[in-house]
């Protein structure tokens, strides 16, 4: 199977090199790694009718939305053949388990490995993955974030090689800021004010040895989906938000910061900043700009620009600068007045504007971060963006990926 006619010239030449090596019989395999709270460290739990139910499987079908049931992102995904592996891990608010944990980017490596080997994924479904198959790797959400440490920390010479940690955010910083108030008159009063707070501090006394390296050699690519590639405003404002963020959080998203701090988008958490300088596989991203249907779509006033309703799309994209660039569809930052775009654009996330090496744009999509793992919206619109890849133009994320692997 030649796989490069549909990924085509935007491709790097190393992924071209790649493909054309690949087995004229060879099918493809899709790894699949689920976001954030999923109890995916449960593999199969019988409910009191006796139905089973595997989260991390039922994780790309199921819906929050009334009008996305009944979607199967593995079953569009899997359109025109192929095999695929499901990887869960415990991606709770319960846990709190940040990226670089031994329970997440280990896990997760450590089941990639099982599924290539042609052992199985330990789900009961049909079509498991074999050992002579292309591999891709699809993330959604927080699964994204996961695999580009992974892949990350795959390379030798990576700051983490071939380590994921088993500890929480153990190191602490002290810091110190003025805090000033103004009376009545006009006068000014000012204190100091000292906090100790956590911070992500990776400690190699708790560092587990885990095979990154041999989970990503040879994958085709990692393709990504509504990924919170550099964290999410989100996150940011259920952490250190106002009254009005905490208010939205309590109706429509009922976060806490325990659970999501690592998915901030400072420079504290960020995952660019625990990777080197390259990633072991490619990375294509798919982003999605709409919100939520109905009056959740009020989360998205949580987020600057374009976005999903949970996710900036700037994050999505994995772009270069802040998370929380205000981008519009076409990936394009401006000058604004009142709110009104104009002029040229200032900043363009094309494939050489990225936070990391090896990150390429796929698709943007309006769809949002729930009908992205569920297949939900089948046709949604989309727009032309710099570097884009025009395979399955018009489909939905699993669409894509599907149109953009044969």
């Amino acid at each position: 199977m030649t796989l490069c006619k549909h990924l085509g010239a935007s491709l790097s030449l190393l992924l071209a090199g790649l493909l054309t090596t690949a087995s004229a019989t060879a099918e493809n395999c899709y790894i699949l790694v689920h976001g954030h709270g999923v109890e995916g460290h449960i593999k199969q739990r019988p409910d009191n009718q006796g139905r089973l139910h595997q989260p991390a499987l039922d994780y790309w079908s199921e819906a929050y939305f009334d009008e996305y049931q009944g979607g199967d992102f593995i079953a569009q995904l899997r359109a025109d053949g192929g095999h695929y592996g499901v990887v869960g891990y415990n991606s709770t608010d319960e846990a709190g388990l940040p990226y670089w944990h031994d329970s997440t980017a280990g896990e997760i490596a450590r089941q990639i490995l099982t599924i290539r080997s042609g052992a199985g994924d330990g789900y009961q479904h049909a079509d498991q993955c074999r050992a002579d198959d292309t591999f891709w790797v699809v993330a959604h959400s927080q699964g994204a974030t996961q695999m580009v440490y992974i892949a990350g920390n795959a390379v030798p010479g990576s700051p983490y090689y071939n380590r994921a940690y088993s500890q929480m955010d153990s190191s602490t910083e002290t810091r110190t800021s003025e805090a000033c108030t103004t009376s009545w008159w006009g006068g000014k009063n000012c204190e100091t004010v000292t906090e100790t707070v956590n911070v992500a501090g990776l400690d190699e006394g708790n560092a587990v040895t885990v095979d990154f390296d041999g989970a990503i050699d040879g994958v085709a690519a990692i393709l990504t989906t509504g990924g919170a590639i550099t964290g999410t405003e989100g996150a940011d404002r259920v952490c250190n938000g106002n009254w009005f963020d905490n208010a939205i959080n309590d109706a429509f998203l009922g976060k806490s910061c325990a659970g999501v701090r690592y998915l901030q988008t400072n420079d504290v958490y960020a995952v660019r900043n625990y990777v080197g300088t390259n990633l072991a596989a490619p990375l294509y991203t798919i982003g999605g700009y709409a919100a939520f249907p109905g009056m959740e779509g009020a989360s998205s006033a949580m987020l600057n620009g374009e976005d999903d309703g949970y996710i900036n799309l700037a994050s999505q994209m994995n772009c270069a600068g802040s998370a929380k660039r205000n981008l519009y569809s076409d990936l394009h930052e401006y000058e604004t007045f009142w709110g009104v775009a104009y002029g040229s654009p200032i900043f363009t996330c094309d494939n050489d504007h990225k936070g990391t090496a090896r990150s390429y744009n796929l698709a943007s999509l309006h769809t949002d971060h729930d009908a992205q793992r569920n297949g939900g919206l089948l046709a949604p619109d989309y727009t032309v963006i710099a570097d884009g890849l025009g395979c399955g133009a018009g489909k939905n994320s699993a669409g894509r990926i599907a149109a953009c692997t044969q």
